[in-house]
């Protein structure tokens, strides 16, 4: 009897070919999968605060982490949707808050009182207000920034909307492994995971020094 032996291309190459054949493919992996998280929309599904950080809100001390609690649910509120336009070669989040003008103020005047469990703030100024629709808006905005960004780099005080660009991370220089160990971290400058989950879903991680790497869950906005 006569054996064949099958050939593949990739038998054909030498170990440092194919590391350069494989590291390209995955870039081709990881460039769709950027393009394709930010050629859609998405909205606030749920945080998911890390462990430290519920644990830390239950304490005397916590105000920090029941601030970055609160904020996120009531940021469900607003109705939030995140989107992405080209800003020459870069791409700027836009966070739109799908609630009628008139409601926004009470949104989050509902907000302020909630801790008091009684009306202490009854109006905002134009400023104040728009100083708030900023904090909301960092909720989603903030874990997609370069870590290197400031609070006014992210969201303007003034007008209450993102300022900030972001792009693709340049893995051209990494090696295979290299790539591999940091193919979910997409943003230029920021080293927190952003992937697809099995049921479409996004997942965009955000890590601080106090608490670890809690959670924020996007979902698609299809309408």
């Amino acid at each position: 009897m006569i054996g064949f032996t099958s050939c593949s291309e990739d038998d054909e190459l030498t170990p440092e070919e194919l590391e350069a054949k494989q590291t390209e493919e995955l870039l081709g992996t990881i460039t769709s999968n950027f393009d394709e998280i930010t050629s859609k929309q998405w909205t606030l599904k749920e945080f998911q605060p890390s462990d430290d950080m519920v644990a830390a809100s239950e304490t005397e001390n916590g105000a920090v982490a029941q601030t970055r609690i609160n904020d996120a649910e009531h940021a469900k509120n607003f109705n939030m949707v995140l989107s992405f336009a080209a800003n020459g070669d870069l791409l700027k989040p836009g966070i739109a808050m799908n609630v009628p003008d008139e409601e926004l103020e009470s949104k989050v005047l509902t907000y302020l009182n909630e801790p008091w469990g009684f009306e202490l703030f009854t109006s905002l100024t134009e400023g104040e207000l728009n100083s708030y629709l900023a904090q909301f808006r960092r909720v989603i905005a903030a874990p997609l920034a370069a870590d290197d960004l400031n609070t006014d780099d992210i969201t303007s005080e003034e007008t209450g909307l993102c300022v900030f660009n972001i792009e693709m991370r340049d893995f051209s220089q990494m090696s295979y492994d290299d790539v591999v160990l940091a193919q979910k971290q997409l943003i230029e400058g920021n080293n927190d995971k952003i992937y697809m989950n099995e049921d479409g879903t996004l997942t965009v991680e955000t890590t601080s020094v106090e608490y670890g790497v809690s959670k924020l869950i996007l979902e698609e906005v299809t309408e």
